[in-house]
Parts: C-alpha cells; sequence; structure tokens
C-alpha cells in the first residue's frame, strides 16, 4: 500500500534564504548523494536568481491594496512526493533507487497538478533524486483572486490543510496511490521531518501491516538513526564554525563604525532556525546541545539544562544565552550567519515594539 505525501511550510520573508539555500543544494546536505543531479522544472535555471526575488517580483506583479504586515507569510514550501514502495515496489528499503516509468508518471502528474491548483503563482519547483526517495520542492506565492498577500485564504486551520492533501491526493489516485487515514490521531509532522516521513515510507498510521512493510520499516528505522548520527555530526560542525564567528565578531567590535552599524540591528527570526545555526539538535519537542536543553514556542524559549531554568523571548536573547555574549555581539552573529538585509529589518521592528510598548 503506497501513499501520496504532501506537507507545507510557511514562509515569511527572513526564512525564504534559508530555504532555498537547502533546495538549491547551496549548503552541506550529509544525507544528499552528490553524484545525483536534482532537476528544476518550474522557474529560471540561472544559479545567480534568489528566491526571495522571485516571489518579490511575483507580489509586485498584483497592485496591494494595503500594506504587507511584518510578520505576513511571503510564500509556502510545498513538500511533494510518495511511499518509497511506490517508486520502488519491488525493493522499498533500496534507497537511492526507483523505477523511471514510477518517477515519470509521478512527476509528470505532479506538474500538472501544481499549474491546475495554483497556476503561475508557483515561482519554482525542484525535482530532488540525490536523496533517499524522490521528492518535490514548489514555492507558492499565496496571493488571492484580488491579488491580496493572504496566506490564511489557503492554509488556516485543520480543514485547509485536509482539503490541501484531498486536493493532490484526487490527483495522485490516478496514478494508484493511496490516501493516509483521514482524521487521524497521529500527530501531524513538522516540515523538518518530512525526509524521515518520506524514507519511513509512511503519511499516517495504519493499523495492519504485511511482513514485509514490517521488514521494510525496521530498515528505515535503521536509516533514520543513521540520519540522526549524520544530524549531530552536523550540529557539532556549526558549533565550530560558530566558535570561528565568535573570532570574527572580537575583530569587528574594535571597529567603532561597525558597532555603531550593529547596535542598530535586530532580528524577527524564527527561534527553531537560530537554534539550529547555534549548533543545537532537535530531541523531541527541544533542542539539545552542550550543557542546553531548551524548549521553544513560538517567539519564547526556555532553557532547562543543568537543572536551570532561564526564559527569553527573542532571537537575541538565544544567541546571548548559547552563546553567552552581549547585545552586540549577539546582533553581529546573527547579521554574519542570517544576512545584513534581514537584520536591519527586524532591528526597526524591534525598535518600534519598544517605543510603542
Amino acid at each position: 500500500m503506497s501513499y501520496a505525501i504532501a506537507r507545507l511550510r510557511k514562509l515569511k520573508r527572513g526564512n525564504i534564504s534559508g530555504s532555498a539555500s537547502h533546495t538549491a543544494r547551496e549548503r552541506e546536505t550529509p544525507n544528499a548523494d552528490p553524484t545525483q543531479k536534482n532537476i528544476r522544472f518550474i522557474g529560471s535555471l540561472d544559479p545567480e536568481e534568489r528566491l526571495e526575488d522571485l516571489v518579490l517580483a511575483k507580489i509586485a506583479e498584483n497592485e496591494q491594496r494595503r500594506k504587507i504586515r511584518t510578520d505576513a507569510v511571503y510564500c509556502v514550501e510545498l513538500l511533494l512526493s510518495a511511499s518509497p514502495s511506490y517508486f520502488r515496489p519491488d525493493c522499498p528499503t533500496n534507497a537511492g533507487y526507483y523505477e523511471p516509468q514510477k518517477l515519470d508518471d509521478w512527476v509528470e502528474a505532479t506538474h500538472q497538478w501544481l499549474a491546475d491548483e495554483y497556476g503561475n503563482r508557483i515561482v519554482r519547483a525542484e525535482l530532488h533524486l540525490d536523496e533517499a526517495t524522490p521528492h518535490i520542492h514548489a514555492y507558492f506565492v499565496p496571493l488571492d483572486d484580488q491579488g491580496q498577500l493572504r496566506c490564511n485564504h489557503f492554509f488556516d486551520g485543520r480543514q485547509k490543510i485536509h482539503e490541501f492533501q484531498d486536493s493532490y491526493y484526487n490527483t495522485m489516485r490516478l496514478i494508484g496511490l493511496e490516501r493516509g487515514i483521514k482524521g487521524s490521531r497521529a500527530k501531524h509532522q513538522d516540515i523538518k521531518d518530512f525526509y524521515r516521513i518520506v524514507e519511513e515510507g509512511r503519511d499516517l498510521e495504519v493499523d495492519e501491516l504485511s511482513a514485509a512493510q514490517l521488514k521494510a520499516k525496521a530498515a528505515d528505522r535503521d536509516r533514520a538513526n543513521q540520519r540522526k548520527q549524520e544530524m549531530e555530526a552536523t550540529a557539532k560542525a556549526l558549533s565550530l564554525e560558530n566558535e570561528q564567528l565568535r573570532r570574527r565578531i572580537a575583530q569587528l567590535e574594535q571597529d567603532n563604525q561597525s558597532i555603531k552599524k550593529l547596535t542598530e540591528w535586530s532580528t524577527d527570526l524564527a527561534l527553531d532556525d537560530v537554534a539550529w545555526e547555534l549548533g543545537l539538535w532537535r530531541k523531541g519537542n527541544e533542542w539539545v546541545g552542550g550543557n542546553h536543553i531548551i524548549n521553544i514556542d513560538a517567539s519564547q524559549f526556555t532553557n532547562f539544562g543543568n537543572g536551570s531554568h532561564f526564559e527569553g523571548n527573542d532571537a537575541i536573547g538565544l544567541v546571548k544565552h548559547v552563546n553567552q555574549c552581549n547585545q552586540v555581539q549577539a546582533i553581529a552573529w546573527l547579521g554574519e550567519r542570517f544576512g545584513e538585509v534581514g537584520a536591519k529589518r527586524a532591528a526597526s521592528e524591534r525598535s518600534c515594539s519598544k517605543s510603542c510598548g
């Protein structure tokens, strides 16, 4: 039994470049096979073209009658795939292998679904073949029929998420894919767990599995454990890189002009993204690493490491706490990691919120 898999992630402006760097392989991906080539089938092949520029250009095509909110969702990353048993029915555990005809049928059906459902509001779509199971990343700019940027119109609440998945399934069933159990109590998976879902070959829990499926799931779990080890190794590498950034920040502090510039910055970056760049890794609902056990809830974080209880409410606070640095060093670190434009924009928002409060 093979399932259609559809997930999504809402991206604010500050998150777009990070998502694009992963899908375009501009940053190291431990589980990717560098000998396999991914295929961009919607959008320009120009390597210099930035996804953020594509999104902003699409928004600019439509007359915006109201100012875009600072916390607006600028685009939605759609991740689409199927159970490994669809792509390789005779050997579902053979990661990286797929039957060409199965792949062609699925890509053609998915491409048509994207065109029918979202039209030219899909600004980029890429087929990834360098990981365990083929999957597609597509970027949708959520403009309604009046040209307003309004993500909630498409993906607000469980009902609309179900409608999104139903729509994809209604096309995928034509090539023999099943839909997961609608309304299952199985917890909805975050997009960061998407690859694990793809490799485990499941969308929602199923009560009865054949012996062959159970064997396949056991093999997939072993691969998932290996993935966890790779993620931990990547987190350690990021920690070392983080130390190098601290040294660069120390040099910046010697320049008075740089200090003046840095003090004008802040950030509205997602705390989960900041935690990952700090070299922490996700374990259940918490981010861990070193002596830290950090729970993140939207813009709030709490560290329970070493029996302590430290709370904060923004990305700067999280960097200061983990790096044990001051305000200027934290802002400089965020500027180095996420870019000057996002940091400057967030600084003005943070300044406004303080003066208004």
